[in-house]
């Protein structure tokens, strides 16, 4: 069943932080690929997440795109936001930039929530 989309920018951060401890729960099972899952590689989860809370399919070719979309965005903001020492900040890019690749938040919106995520989200 799908979550509502946040409507206020307080709203996103509160998602965000909820969408992370989803993320972390995945770290118990990494070790059956034989890996760690720190919270630095976390951002790779958020386009699943996102696609979890929205109700969509976690697979196929929406997926993929929205996978792809989001880890480029992380890849884009990487420099200048800082993300590899703030695991946060970098879940909050990729998730943010997942529910833009599927339209669900215009380009001014994607940049006021994460600016606002950069001023709060610290570790």
């Amino acid at each position: 069943m799908a979550r509502p989309l946040p409507a206020t920018i307080d709203q996103w951060l509160e998602e965000i932080l909820l969408a992370w401890k989803d993320a972390r729960k995945a770290k118990p099972f990494a070790w059956l690929t034989g890996s760690r899952l720190p919270d630095t590689d976390l951002f790779h989860l958020a386009p699943l997440v996102c696609l979890k809370f929205r109700g969509k399919q976690l697979k196929g070719e929406e997926a993929r795109r929205v996978t792809e979309g989001a880890l480029a965005n992380y890849v884009a903001n990487s420099d200048s936001r800082g993300l590899e020492s703030n695991p946060q900040l970098a879940f909050a890019v990729c998730y943010v930039g997942a529910h833009f690749v599927l339209v669900l938040v215009d380009e001014e919106t994607a940049n006021g929530v994460l600016d606002y995520c950069e001023k709060r989200l610290t570790i």
